[in-house]
C-alpha cells in the first residue's frame, strides 16, 4: 500500500477527558488521506478503548502505542513520528481541536509554497471550562516579514496543534527535546528555523487550542525556567541582532528569579545573577543579594 499524505501525531497522558472531542475533530477532516498514531504516556487510562472505538469506525490506519512509564510530551511526541510513514508529520494534542479544512489548509499552503518545511494555521484559544475564546495567535504579515527575528523576539507564536513539519525536518534537527518538560514547542520551533528551516502560515485560523486555567500559574516558575533556558542556548545565533538576544535572555532569567524569590530564594539568586552575566542590571544585581540574603535568615 502506498504512505499516507499525512501521519497525525498525538500524544495522550491522562487524556480520556478530551480525547473523544479530538478524535471527533480529526474525523470531520475534508481531507483524508492520512494514518493516525496516538502514544498514550503510561497514564492507564481509557484512551485505549477510546481510540480503538474511533479506529473501528474510520479507513484510516490507525496505530496505538503505550509507553509503560511516563516520558514526558517530547519523548511521546518524538515516538509517535519516529513511528510514521508520511513525509508530512501533522501534531494534535489530545485535548485541542480542528475546524473542518485545517489539514486541507495545511496541504494547500505547502502545495503553494513549496520549499517550506513547516507549515502552520493560525490557533483560536479557548477556555476549558467555559468554551469563551481568549485569544487569537496568528502572525501578521509584519511578523511575517521579520523572521526569524520575531520568531525569537517579536510576537510569532505557533501552537504545536496548528503545525505541520516533514520528517525530514524532524530528523535533521534530532527531534523534539525530552529534557525541555514545559516550553518544549518553542525550543523546538527556534532549532527549527535555526536550521534554516522555511515556515509557511496558512492564512487561516483553523486549530483551537484548549487553555486550563489552572495549569499556568501551578507550573508558572517551571515554565520560566524552560523559557529562559531556551533564550540562553541561542545566545549565540548570529541571524538575531546581539541586543535582541541578550535582552529576551536575560529577562526571561530576570522573571524566572522572580518567580522563584518566595519559595526558594537561593536558586532565584542565582537565575538574577544569570540575568545580570548576559545584561547587567542594578535592580537585578540587587535582587540576588537581596534572595542571598534571604535565604540565609530562612536557614535553621
Amino acid at each position: 500500500m502506498a504512505s499516507p499524505r499525512l501521519s497525525i501525531c498525538i500524544p495522550a497522558y491522562k487524556a480520556e477527558r478530551y480525547l473523544p472531542e479530538t478524535l471527533a475533530s480529526l474525523r470531520a477532516q475534508t481531507f483524508t488521506d492520512w494514518e493516525v498514531i496516538l502514544i498514550e504516556d503510561g497514564s492507564q487510562d481509557a484512551v485505549e478503548a477510546q481510540f480503538q472505538t474511533f479506529a473501528a469506525g474510520d479507513q484510516q490506519p490507525a496505530r496505538f502505542v503505550r509507553h509503560e512509564k511516563n516520558q514526558g510530551l517530547p519523548a511521546t511526541r518524538n515516538t509517535a513520528v519516529a513511528l510514521a510513514q508520511a513525509e508530512w508529520i501533522v501534531l494534535l494534542d489530545s485535548d485541542d481541536l480542528w475546524h473542518r479544512e485545517h489539514l486541507s489548509n495545511l496541504v494547500a499552503a505547502a502545495e503553494r509554497q513549496p520549499d517550506a518545511e513547516l507549515v502552520h494555521a493560525g490557533s483560536i484559544l479557548f477556555d476549558s471550562d467555559t468554551g469563551r475564546e481568549l485569544e487569537l495567535r496568528a502572525p501578521s504579515a509584519e511578523i511575517r516579514a521579520a523572521f526569524p527575528v520575531s520568531l525569537f523576539h517579536g510576537g510569532y507564536i505557533i501552537q504545536p496543534s496548528s503545525v505541520m513539519l516533514k520528517k525530514s525536518l524532524w530528523a535533521r534537527v534530532g527531534g523534539f527535546n525530552p529534557t525541555f518538560r514545559y516550553v518544549e514547542d518553542r525550543e523546538m520551533w527556534l532549532r527549527c528555523a535555526r536550521a534554516g528551516a522555511v515556515f509557511a502560515f496558512t492564512g487561516a485560523n483553523t486549530c483551537l487550542y484548549r487553555k486550563h486555567a489552572t495549569a499556568l500559574s501551578t507550573h508558572s516558575a517551571a515554565m520560566a525556567e524552560a523559557a529562559a533556558a531556551v533564550f540562553d542556548q541561542h545566545l549565540d545565533w548570529t541571524a538575531i541582532p546581539s541586543a535582541a538576544r541578550l535582552e529576551r535572555a536575560a529577562a526571561e532569567w530576570a522573571a524566572a528569579g522572580r518567580l522563584r524569590q518566595r519559595s526558594e530564594p537561593a536558586l532565584a539568586a542565582r537565575h538574577f545573577q544569570r540575568a545580570c552575566r548576559i545584561r547587567w542590571r542594578a535592580v537585578w544585581w540587587l535582587r540576588a543579594l537581596a534572595c542571598r540574603a534571604y535565604a540565609l535568615a530562612k536557614k535553621p
